[in-house]
């Protein structure tokens, strides 16, 4: 299990539950609210912990068993205990939001129950006036039975409204999701938007367009974004050596990688892969 926070106490405001040596069925373990244009990534693989968070302002990515989502400001999105996460935000727009961290069976049963155990991000439903009430409520309660009864009861809310503002799914293939798709599938390759817009036969200028309309980023800063998420998972996971990254996604050189990747992440990837 790897757990990667580069939230600091300074930049979020976290508060934790009262003691307890029983967490069933259910238990919000921490709770709180990261701020606007704060940097921010999260990876926690096999998390011991679900999180539930509002995104108030801002973008980000997130990444729940290696499906790829891009969130926005309205949008809510539900992380499951046991699942891998990783998100991160937006680092021209990044995102501010409020959230919980919980354990317990209690909540994979209400998923299964709502049938939302694919329901990972839901698009503009505004969940800001429950966080807030139970942020408000945890902050009241200190015996530990009280609280976990009130927040079970909250944390059903919370469900029970995602499950009654869950969209459709449209099982129509968009044009851009059919791009998005294929940049997926060959993130380890020298993907060029030439490239793309001759498979798709668009012009460059247009799959521009419409990506950054739909994802709120351009291509290729999705593309770079992607190389560098995989290439965390590969300092942290394996043993390969930076340079042997850089050649299986596709850089040019190590050095090119490891400016990209500082650029990106403010530092290194061998002090990642360190720290």
């Amino acid at each position: 299990m790897n757990i990667i926070d580069l939230e600091t106490p300074t930049n979020t405001e976290k508060h934790f539950a009262p003691e307890t040596d029983n967490l069933h069925p259910f238990y919000i373990t921490e709770y709180g609210k990261t701020f606007r244009n704060i940097p921010c990534y999260q990876l926690r693989m096999d998390s011991p912990i679900g999180c539930a968070q509002y995104v108030i302002s801002g973008s980000g990515i997130i990444i729940c068993n290696n499906n790829i989502y891009t969130v926005h400001k309205g949008d809510t999105f539900l992380l499951p205990e046991g699942t891998n996460q990783i998100y991160y935000s937006n680092p021209d727009n990044q995102f501010e939001r409020i959230w919980i961290n919980f354990k317990g069976e209690l909540a994979q049963s209400l998923l299964d129950i709502y049938n939302l155990n694919d329901a990972v991000v839901f698009k503009n439903v505004n969940t800001l006036d429950i966080f807030t009430e139970i942020h408000e409520k945890c902050k009241k309660l200190h015996d530990s039975a009280e609280y976990k009864n009130q927040t079970s009861q909250l944390f059903l809310k919370l469900i029970q409204f995602l499950a009654d503002n869950k969209q459709t799914t449209n099982d129509t293939t968009s044009d851009i999701e059919q791009i998005r798709l294929y940049i997926d599938c060959n993130i380890t390759e020298n993907i060029k938007i030439s490239d793309i817009a001759q498979n798709f036969s668009f012009s460059q200028e247009h799959i521009i367009r419409i990506f950054k309309k739909n994802y709120g980023i351009t291509p290729h800063r999705y593309i770079l974004e992607s190389k560098i998420r995989l290439a965390m998972i590969m300092l942290k996971m394996t043993d390969m050596r930076i340079d042997e990254i850089a050649e299986k996604l596709s850089f040019s050189d190590s050095h090119h990688f490891s400016t990209q990747f500082k650029r990106l992440m403010g530092y290194k990837p061998s002090l990642y892969r360190s720290s």
